[in-house]
């Protein structure tokens, strides 16, 4: 990615769009573990009431940790699957969030 595709950027973001531009359709589409990077985010949603679409891919990795572990690291893969994951329907709702 060159490092433009950074983990964790995907939501904050989406905030930033939102708020400049109040009538857009904002959709934020992440990685499990970049969301879990920010998902503390969810509060400002919530309290602001913005009406962000969040969409999480689901692969149980830390996909661009893992990308550059294939490329530079000869597949040498060190913690970068996850062996376990939260319900992210219910940390939404944790929040306010309808998941």
């Amino acid at each position: 990615s060159r490092g433009l595709g950074t983990m964790g950027f995907g939501l904050p973001a989406a905030i930033g769009a939102q708020l400049a531009d109040k009538d857009a359709t904002v959709v934020s589409i992440l990685g499990d573990g970049g969301f879990q990077m920010t998902l503390q985010e969810l509060s400002v949603i919530h309290d602001l009431n913005l009406p962000i679409k969040v969409v999480v891919l689901n692969n149980r990795c830390l996909g661009m940790v893992r990308q550059w572990q294939e490329i530079f690291y000869d597949e040498r893969y060190s913690h970068s699957k996850f062996a376990s994951q939260p319900d992210f329907i219910k940390l939404s709702e944790a929040y306010g969030i309808k998941g």
